[in-house]
Protein backbone atom coordinates (compact mmCIF):
# COMPACT_ATOMS: atom_id res chain seq x y z
CA UNK A 1 0.00 0.00 0.00
CA UNK A 2 1.50 3.79 -0.80
CA UNK A 3 1.22 6.51 1.38
CA UNK A 4 0.01 9.56 -0.37
CA UNK A 5 0.64 13.06 0.57
CA UNK A 6 3.77 13.25 2.64
CA UNK A 7 4.40 15.99 5.35
CA UNK A 8 7.71 18.17 5.90
CA UNK A 9 8.34 20.09 8.56
CA UNK A 10 10.71 22.61 7.77
CA UNK A 11 12.71 25.42 9.87
CA UNK A 12 15.65 26.49 11.44
CA UNK A 13 17.49 25.03 13.71
CA UNK A 14 16.32 25.77 17.54
CA UNK A 15 12.54 27.12 16.36
CA UNK A 16 10.92 24.64 17.99
CA UNK A 17 11.14 22.31 15.01
CA UNK A 18 11.92 19.30 17.59
CA UNK A 19 8.66 19.97 19.77
CA UNK A 20 6.48 20.67 16.95
CA UNK A 21 7.59 16.92 15.54
CA UNK A 22 6.38 15.56 18.53
CA UNK A 23 3.46 16.90 18.71
CA UNK A 24 2.33 16.01 14.68
CA UNK A 25 3.93 12.32 15.71
CA UNK A 26 0.69 12.15 18.76
CA UNK A 27 -1.90 11.81 15.70
CA UNK A 28 -3.19 8.66 15.56
CA UNK A 29 -2.88 9.15 11.61
CA UNK A 30 0.63 10.63 10.98
CA UNK A 31 4.43 9.45 11.96
CA UNK A 32 7.12 12.36 11.66
CA UNK A 33 10.16 10.49 12.01
CA UNK A 34 13.03 11.88 13.53
CA UNK A 35 15.91 13.56 11.76
CA UNK A 36 17.06 11.89 8.71
CA UNK A 37 18.69 14.00 6.85
CA UNK A 38 17.80 11.60 4.05
CA UNK A 39 18.26 14.73 0.82
CA UNK A 40 21.58 14.85 2.05
CA UNK A 41 21.87 11.34 1.02
CA UNK A 42 19.69 11.69 -1.89
CA UNK A 43 21.85 14.49 -3.44
CA UNK A 44 25.02 12.65 -3.47
CA UNK A 45 23.53 9.46 -5.06
CA UNK A 46 22.33 12.29 -8.15
CA UNK A 47 25.65 14.33 -8.17
CA UNK A 48 28.68 11.92 -6.73
CA UNK A 49 30.88 13.94 -4.22
CA UNK A 50 33.92 14.96 -4.93
CA UNK A 51 34.43 13.80 -8.57
CA UNK A 52 34.65 15.67 -11.47
CA UNK A 53 32.42 13.18 -13.57
CA UNK A 54 29.94 12.62 -10.82
CA UNK A 55 26.82 14.69 -12.09
CA UNK A 56 24.25 12.69 -13.71
CA UNK A 57 26.31 9.54 -13.91
CA UNK A 58 23.03 7.56 -14.01
CA UNK A 59 22.37 8.86 -17.93
CA UNK A 60 25.63 6.59 -18.50
CA UNK A 61 23.48 3.74 -17.71
CA UNK A 62 20.73 5.07 -20.31
CA UNK A 63 18.53 6.16 -17.30
CA UNK A 64 16.76 9.94 -17.63
CA UNK A 65 16.63 12.00 -14.43
CA UNK A 66 12.54 11.51 -14.19
CA UNK A 67 13.48 8.11 -14.41
CA UNK A 68 16.00 8.14 -11.62
CA UNK A 69 14.16 10.19 -9.42
CA UNK A 70 11.07 7.67 -9.69
CA UNK A 71 13.76 5.14 -8.23
CA UNK A 72 14.77 7.23 -6.05
CA UNK A 73 10.97 8.59 -4.69
CA UNK A 74 10.45 4.84 -4.70
CA UNK A 75 13.19 3.76 -2.53
CA UNK A 76 12.96 6.90 0.34
CA UNK A 77 8.86 6.79 0.60
CA UNK A 78 9.25 3.16 0.69
CA UNK A 79 11.72 3.52 3.80
CA UNK A 80 9.48 6.13 5.34
CA UNK A 81 6.21 4.21 4.56
CA UNK A 82 7.84 1.00 6.40
CA UNK A 83 8.29 3.13 9.34
CA UNK A 84 4.78 4.92 9.70
CA UNK A 85 2.95 1.77 8.86
CA UNK A 86 5.16 0.01 11.88
CA UNK A 87 3.17 2.23 14.07
CA UNK A 88 -0.25 1.33 12.56
CA UNK A 89 -0.23 5.20 10.31
CA UNK A 90 -1.41 6.20 7.57
CA UNK A 91 0.66 9.22 6.24
CA UNK A 92 4.45 10.06 7.03
CA UNK A 93 6.14 12.61 6.83
CA UNK A 94 9.67 14.00 8.07
CA UNK A 95 11.85 16.65 9.79
CA UNK A 96 15.32 18.11 9.43
CA UNK A 97 16.14 21.46 9.49
CA UNK A 98 18.90 21.50 7.06
CA UNK A 99 16.26 20.20 4.63
CA UNK A 100 14.85 23.95 4.24
CA UNK A 101 17.22 24.69 1.69
CA UNK A 102 16.15 21.68 -0.42
CA UNK A 103 11.93 22.48 -0.35
CA UNK A 104 12.25 22.94 -4.65
CA UNK A 105 13.76 19.55 -5.04
CA UNK A 106 11.34 17.88 -2.19
CA UNK A 107 8.44 19.14 -4.07
CA UNK A 108 9.48 17.91 -7.35
CA UNK A 109 10.94 14.78 -6.47
CA UNK A 110 7.51 14.46 -3.84
CA UNK A 111 4.94 15.94 -6.44
CA UNK A 112 1.87 15.58 -3.82
CA UNK A 113 4.21 16.43 -0.66
CA UNK A 114 3.22 19.37 1.93
CA UNK A 115 5.06 21.45 3.88
CA UNK A 116 4.72 23.14 6.93
CA UNK A 117 6.76 25.70 8.78
CA UNK A 118 7.59 26.22 11.95
CA UNK A 119 9.23 30.05 12.63
CA UNK A 120 10.62 31.44 16.32
CA UNK A 121 11.51 35.16 17.23
CA UNK A 122 14.94 35.86 15.76
CA UNK A 123 16.52 36.82 19.47
CA UNK A 124 15.31 33.42 20.44
CA UNK A 125 16.70 31.40 18.02
CA UNK A 126 19.97 33.52 17.87
CA UNK A 127 20.69 33.24 21.81
CA UNK A 128 20.27 29.50 21.01
CA UNK A 129 22.67 29.24 18.39
CA UNK A 130 25.33 31.20 19.95
CA UNK A 131 25.14 29.50 23.34
CA UNK A 132 24.31 25.70 22.44
CA UNK A 133 26.45 25.79 18.90
CA UNK A 134 28.79 28.63 19.97
CA UNK A 135 27.67 30.89 16.90
CA UNK A 136 29.21 34.13 16.19
CA UNK A 137 26.17 36.99 16.79
CA UNK A 138 26.05 38.36 13.43
CA UNK A 139 26.20 34.46 11.86
CA UNK A 140 23.44 33.49 13.82
CA UNK A 141 20.96 36.11 12.79
CA UNK A 142 21.80 36.09 8.97
CA UNK A 143 20.96 32.14 9.49
CA UNK A 144 17.94 32.89 10.79
CA UNK A 145 17.10 35.70 8.01
CA UNK A 146 18.45 33.36 5.25
CA UNK A 147 16.98 30.60 6.20
CA UNK A 148 13.39 31.84 7.11
CA UNK A 149 13.92 34.18 3.41
CA UNK A 150 14.69 30.84 1.55
CA UNK A 151 11.30 28.68 3.34
CA UNK A 152 9.05 31.75 2.16
CA UNK A 153 10.82 32.20 -1.27
CA UNK A 154 10.42 28.71 -1.79
CA UNK A 155 6.84 28.41 -0.06
CA UNK A 156 5.39 30.77 -3.05
CA UNK A 157 6.08 28.52 -6.00
CA UNK A 158 4.46 25.85 -4.42
CA UNK A 159 0.57 26.05 -4.96
CA UNK A 160 -1.62 26.50 -2.62
CA UNK A 161 -2.56 23.37 -0.28
CA UNK A 162 0.97 22.70 0.14
CA UNK A 163 2.98 24.99 2.30
CA UNK A 164 1.83 26.62 5.45
CA UNK A 165 3.53 28.48 7.90
CA UNK A 166 2.77 29.07 12.38
CA UNK A 167 5.02 30.44 14.48
CA UNK A 168 6.61 28.86 17.79
CA UNK A 169 5.07 31.03 19.78
CA UNK A 170 1.35 30.87 18.98
CA UNK A 171 1.93 26.49 19.29
CA UNK A 172 2.75 27.10 23.14
CA UNK A 173 0.27 29.67 24.25
CA UNK A 174 -2.42 28.76 21.26
CA UNK A 175 -2.00 25.08 20.91
CA UNK A 176 -5.65 23.87 20.21
CA UNK A 177 -6.69 26.71 17.78
CA UNK A 178 -3.14 26.89 16.39
CA UNK A 179 -3.40 22.98 15.82
CA UNK A 180 -6.96 22.83 14.73
CA UNK A 181 -6.16 24.96 11.96
CA UNK A 182 -3.46 22.68 11.20
CA UNK A 183 -5.29 19.18 10.77
CA UNK A 184 -8.27 20.95 8.80
CA UNK A 185 -5.19 22.16 6.32
CA UNK A 186 -3.75 18.92 6.23
CA UNK A 187 -7.28 17.43 5.89
CA UNK A 188 -7.14 14.86 9.04
CA UNK A 189 -9.86 14.75 11.69
CA UNK A 190 -9.05 16.18 14.97
CA UNK A 191 -7.31 14.27 17.99
CA UNK A 192 -7.01 15.66 21.38
CA UNK A 193 -3.29 13.24 21.54
CA UNK A 194 -1.93 16.01 19.76
CA UNK A 195 -3.11 18.18 23.00
CA UNK A 196 -0.96 15.26 25.07
CA UNK A 197 2.24 14.57 23.03
CA UNK A 198 4.12 13.71 26.44
CA UNK A 199 1.77 11.06 27.34
CA UNK A 200 1.45 9.28 23.34
CA UNK A 201 4.95 9.59 23.12
CA UNK A 202 5.52 7.95 26.95
CA UNK A 203 2.93 5.10 26.17
CA UNK A 204 4.90 4.40 22.98
CA UNK A 205 8.19 3.93 24.38
CA UNK A 206 9.60 6.97 22.99
CA UNK A 207 13.45 8.08 24.64
CA UNK A 208 13.39 10.58 27.20
CA UNK A 209 15.63 12.92 25.13
CA UNK A 210 15.03 13.78 21.70
CA UNK A 211 17.11 16.10 18.75
CA UNK A 212 18.44 19.41 20.36
CA UNK A 213 17.48 18.12 23.60
CA UNK A 214 14.43 18.19 24.12
CA UNK A 215 12.51 16.63 26.81
CA UNK A 216 9.97 14.07 25.21
CA UNK A 217 7.98 13.76 28.34
CA UNK A 218 7.07 17.29 28.57
CA UNK A 219 3.54 19.38 27.86
CA UNK A 220 3.43 22.40 25.73
CA UNK A 221 4.36 25.14 28.11
CA UNK A 222 5.45 28.67 27.05
CA UNK A 223 7.97 28.49 29.79
CA UNK A 224 11.24 28.47 27.08
CA UNK A 225 9.07 30.87 24.83
CA UNK A 226 10.41 34.33 26.30
CA UNK A 227 13.86 33.45 28.38
CA UNK A 228 16.24 34.31 25.82
CA UNK A 229 14.96 38.29 26.39
CA UNK A 230 16.88 38.19 29.59
CA UNK A 231 20.40 38.13 28.85
CA UNK A 232 20.39 39.97 25.61
CA UNK A 233 23.70 42.01 24.89
CA UNK A 234 23.19 45.83 23.41
CA UNK A 235 25.28 44.56 20.34
CA UNK A 236 22.64 41.96 20.04
CA UNK A 237 19.88 44.13 19.87
CA UNK A 238 21.74 45.98 17.39
CA UNK A 239 22.18 43.43 14.74
CA UNK A 240 18.35 42.15 15.30
CA UNK A 241 17.20 45.43 14.93
CA UNK A 242 19.14 46.22 12.03
CA UNK A 243 19.36 42.92 10.19
CA UNK A 244 16.40 40.95 11.16
CA UNK A 245 14.41 43.90 11.65
CA UNK A 246 12.13 43.65 8.84
CA UNK A 247 11.56 40.26 8.30
CA UNK A 248 10.92 40.05 11.84
CA UNK A 249 8.09 42.45 11.52
CA UNK A 250 6.40 40.82 8.51
CA UNK A 251 6.11 37.71 10.96
CA UNK A 252 4.45 39.40 13.62
CA UNK A 253 7.67 39.90 15.80
CA UNK A 254 9.47 43.04 17.46
CA UNK A 255 13.32 41.98 16.52
CA UNK A 256 14.30 42.99 20.06
CA UNK A 257 11.01 42.39 22.35
CA UNK A 258 9.92 38.90 23.11
CA UNK A 259 6.19 37.74 22.44
CA UNK A 260 5.08 37.65 18.91
CA UNK A 261 2.16 40.53 19.42
CA UNK A 262 1.71 41.34 15.42
CA UNK A 263 -0.37 39.22 13.07
CA UNK A 264 0.42 36.60 10.78
CA UNK A 265 -2.25 35.65 8.68
CA UNK A 266 -4.26 37.81 6.88
CA UNK A 267 -8.26 38.20 7.21
CA UNK A 268 -9.60 35.38 5.33
CA UNK A 269 -12.84 33.18 4.68
CA UNK A 270 -11.81 30.58 6.40
CA UNK A 271 -11.53 32.05 9.64
CA UNK A 272 -7.79 31.27 10.34
CA UNK A 273 -5.77 33.35 12.51
CA UNK A 274 -2.61 31.06 13.32
CA UNK A 275 -1.81 29.40 10.47
CA UNK A 276 -0.16 31.01 7.36
CA UNK A 277 -1.23 29.18 4.13
CA UNK A 278 0.62 29.84 0.69
CA UNK A 279 -2.27 32.06 -0.53
CA UNK A 280 -2.26 34.08 2.80
CA UNK A 281 1.62 34.63 1.96
CA UNK A 282 1.12 36.06 -1.63
CA UNK A 283 -1.73 38.18 -0.30
CA UNK A 284 0.64 39.98 2.22
CA UNK A 285 3.55 40.26 -0.37
CA UNK A 286 1.02 41.61 -2.38
CA UNK A 287 0.45 44.28 -0.27
CA UNK A 288 2.17 47.58 1.55
CA UNK A 289 4.10 45.19 4.29
CA UNK A 290 5.58 43.39 1.76
CA UNK A 291 8.92 41.80 2.92
CA UNK A 292 11.48 41.37 0.17
CA UNK A 293 12.56 37.15 -0.40
CA UNK A 294 15.36 38.12 -2.59
CA UNK A 295 18.16 35.24 -2.49
CA UNK A 296 21.04 36.21 -0.88
CA UNK A 297 24.07 34.67 -2.43
CA UNK A 298 26.69 35.44 0.03
CA UNK A 299 24.16 34.22 2.64
CA UNK A 300 24.92 30.66 4.02
CA UNK A 301 21.65 28.61 5.82
CA UNK A 302 23.25 25.52 6.82
CA UNK A 303 26.70 24.38 8.14
CA UNK A 304 27.76 23.97 4.80
CA UNK A 305 30.83 25.63 4.81
CA UNK A 306 33.86 26.98 3.01
CA UNK A 307 37.24 26.58 4.45
CA UNK A 308 37.09 30.21 5.39
CA UNK A 309 33.96 30.04 7.59
CA UNK A 310 34.88 26.14 8.61
CA UNK A 311 38.14 27.82 10.07
CA UNK A 312 36.11 31.20 11.61
CA UNK A 313 33.90 28.23 13.53
CA UNK A 314 36.90 26.45 14.30
CA UNK A 315 38.30 29.42 15.68
CA UNK A 316 35.07 30.31 17.88
CA UNK A 317 35.35 26.46 19.07
CA UNK A 318 38.39 27.11 20.16
CA UNK A 319 37.75 30.25 21.86
CA UNK A 320 35.18 28.35 23.93
CA UNK A 321 37.23 25.89 25.31
CA UNK A 322 39.90 27.97 26.08
CA UNK A 323 36.43 30.20 28.44
CA UNK A 324 35.84 26.25 29.58
CA UNK A 325 39.95 25.69 30.59
CA UNK A 326 39.91 28.96 32.22
CA UNK A 327 36.47 28.88 34.39
CA UNK A 328 37.35 28.93 38.35
CA UNK A 329 36.67 24.99 38.88
CA UNK A 330 39.13 23.98 36.65
CA UNK A 331 41.69 26.90 37.73
CA UNK A 332 41.53 25.32 41.09
CA UNK A 333 41.41 21.32 40.09
CA UNK A 334 45.17 22.16 38.37
CA UNK A 335 46.20 24.74 40.74
CA UNK A 336 46.09 21.89 43.50
CA UNK A 337 47.26 19.34 41.45
CA UNK A 338 50.21 21.61 40.94
CA UNK A 339 50.73 22.16 45.03
CA UNK A 340 50.50 18.30 45.04
CA UNK A 341 53.24 17.59 42.65
CA UNK A 342 55.43 19.91 44.14
CA UNK A 343 55.16 18.72 48.11
CA UNK A 344 56.06 14.94 47.05
CA UNK A 345 58.85 16.16 44.46
CA UNK A 346 57.76 13.95 41.59
CA UNK A 347 57.98 14.51 38.02
CA UNK A 348 54.81 15.07 36.71
CA UNK A 349 55.15 12.49 34.01
CA UNK A 350 56.25 9.83 36.86
CA UNK A 351 53.28 11.10 39.19
CA UNK A 352 49.91 9.24 37.66
CA UNK A 353 52.22 5.77 36.42
CA UNK A 354 53.75 5.47 40.20
CA UNK A 355 50.82 6.39 41.88
CA UNK A 356 48.70 3.49 39.85
CA UNK A 357 51.52 1.00 40.45
CA UNK A 358 51.82 1.40 44.28
CA UNK A 359 48.16 1.24 44.31
CA UNK A 360 48.14 -2.07 42.79
CA UNK A 361 50.94 -3.53 45.22
CA UNK A 362 49.55 -2.33 48.28
CA UNK A 363 46.08 -2.73 48.34
CA UNK A 364 44.91 -5.23 50.91
CA UNK A 365 43.63 -8.42 49.73
CA UNK A 366 39.82 -8.60 48.70
CA UNK A 367 39.76 -4.50 48.08
CA UNK A 368 37.97 -3.61 45.09
CA UNK A 369 39.96 -1.70 42.80
CA UNK A 370 39.11 2.15 42.39
CA UNK A 371 35.61 2.54 40.57
CA UNK A 372 33.01 5.34 39.94
CA UNK A 373 31.31 4.71 43.34
CA UNK A 374 34.00 5.41 46.45
CA UNK A 375 36.01 8.82 46.65
CA UNK A 376 38.36 10.01 44.06
CA UNK A 377 36.28 7.34 41.87
CA UNK A 378 37.45 4.64 44.39
CA UNK A 379 35.01 1.87 44.26
CA UNK A 380 35.81 0.15 47.77
CA UNK A 381 35.22 1.27 51.19
CA UNK A 382 35.74 5.37 51.87
CA UNK A 383 38.24 4.68 54.85
CA UNK A 384 40.82 1.70 53.46
CA UNK A 385 40.68 2.85 49.77
CA UNK A 386 42.17 6.51 51.57
CA UNK A 387 44.36 4.95 53.71
CA UNK A 388 46.47 2.49 51.31
CA UNK A 389 46.48 5.26 48.62
CA UNK A 390 48.08 7.49 51.28
CA UNK A 391 50.62 4.96 52.37
CA UNK A 392 51.43 4.35 48.73
CA UNK A 393 52.36 7.64 47.83
CA UNK A 394 54.16 8.21 50.79
CA UNK A 395 56.52 5.22 49.63
CA UNK A 396 56.39 5.83 46.22
CA UNK A 397 57.64 9.35 46.80
CA UNK A 398 60.12 8.09 49.30
CA UNK A 399 61.36 5.58 46.41
CA UNK A 400 61.73 8.54 43.94
CA UNK A 401 64.01 10.35 46.40
CA UNK A 402 66.25 7.58 47.76
CA UNK A 403 66.77 7.11 43.53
Amino acid sequence: MTLERPIFVVGTMRSGSTLFRLVLDAHPNISICEETGFMGGLTAAKEIPNWARGRNWFERLGFTEEEFDARLRGFYAGMFERHAQSQGKSRWGEKTPFHSRYIAQMAALFPDAVFVAIVRHPGAVVHSLVEKFHYETSDAVTYWESTNKEILRRGLELADDRFALLRYEDLVAHPEETLHELVEFLDEPWSEDLLRHNDVQAARGTPRISAGATRTRDPITTDRAHRWSDSMTEDTRRLLESSAGPLARFLGYQPTEPGAPGALVPPNAEGRRRLLTRAGLAERQAGEGAVSVAEDTAAVIMPDMSPAELAKRLQAAEAALARIRSSRAVRWTNAARRAQRRATGVPIELFGAASGAVRNRTAPRGTPPPGPAGPRGGGGPATPARSWTRRGRRRACRSSADG
